[in-house]
């Protein structure tokens, strides 16, 4: 528990840093946010145009795929914002080998990792989601049930979890290969199936969403709980979040036994 206390102190520390490095030149941070929302909004827009000029997606109105893609974006703008700069820090590290300094710290070296991905330009594409969303909630019929906000939180932490394992699977490959520069592209496209409802995939694919890469949990199953249509899979997903996790510690501290120091 005081390991876990002292990495959320480096965190939160990690983030006033972060702050206050934005506010320096805090024109351009506005404009950023302004041209995040811009380019996040296009991702609804394209939506739109698909809905009213196809059939769409089976089971999915226009209004409940405008959540789908609200929740997403607010799903986008998280992740940046909590763990956004993890790669370049990573990369940049090793390649420099400034990466062995951290395995002479106190904490664990992946924690050290984690706590220096906030990244505040994420929050152009949050409120981007926030204004979607909203804007899809008042144009559905929704209600929400006393189960609904403690299965999102639920979700919502899974879903964190989850994009920690992705992130420390792509650690993983850093320390051991040094130098790929597609690796981040890599990851980029395996995660851009979450992109989309999973019930638009096939059966096969659809399984390997929910129970072993359960990307679903990131914004299919969030927009499902809220349109009250949840499914028994929601379970599968929350337990292969964890599932995940304890795997990428394992393969986490399997190549850290093989590194060997980098730098140039």
């Amino acid at each position: 528990m005081q390991t876990v206390a002292g990495l959320l102190r480096l965190y939160v520390y990690h983030m006033k840093m972060g702050i206050s490095s934005a506010m320096i030149y805090r024109a351009d941070f506005i404009t950023g946010i302004f041209v995040s929302i811009f380019v996040s909004g296009i991702g609804p827009f394209v939506q739109f145009l698909y809905f009213t000029h196809t059939r769409g997606y089976p089971e999915w109105t226009l209004n409940q795929i405008l959540l789908f893609q609200g929740l997403l974006l607010l799903w986008f703008g998280l992740r940046d914002l909590l763990f956004g700069q993890v790669r370049n820090t990573v990369m940049d590290m090793v390649w420099k080998g400034d990466f062995d300094r951290l395995l002479l710290k106190p904490y664990p070296t992946v924690g050290l990792l984690l706590c220096s991905g906030f990244q505040l330009h994420g929050i152009g594409s949050c409120i981007a989601g926030v204004l979607v969303t909203v804007l899809a909630f008042h144009r559905l019929d929704v209600s929400i049930n006393l189960w609904t906000v403690p299965l999102l939180i639920v979700a919502l932490i899974c879903g964190v979890v989850l994009f920690m394992a992705i992130t420390i699977f792509y650690c993983s490959i850093v320390i051991m290969l040094i130098q790929i520069s597609r690796i981040s592209e890599l990851f980029d496209r395996i995660t851009d199936f979450a992109n989309y409802p999973v019930n638009i995939y096939p059966l096969a694919l659809r399984v390997v969403m929910i129970v072993f890469l359960p990307f679903a949990v990131w914004t299919y199953y969030p927009t499902q709980i809220l349109l009250d249509r949840l499914d028994y899979g929601i379970w599968f997903a929350l337990a292969g979040c964890v599932g995940v996790f304890y795997l990428s510690i394992k393969v986490w501290y399997l190549c850290l036994k093989m590194y060997t120091s980098a730098g140039g």
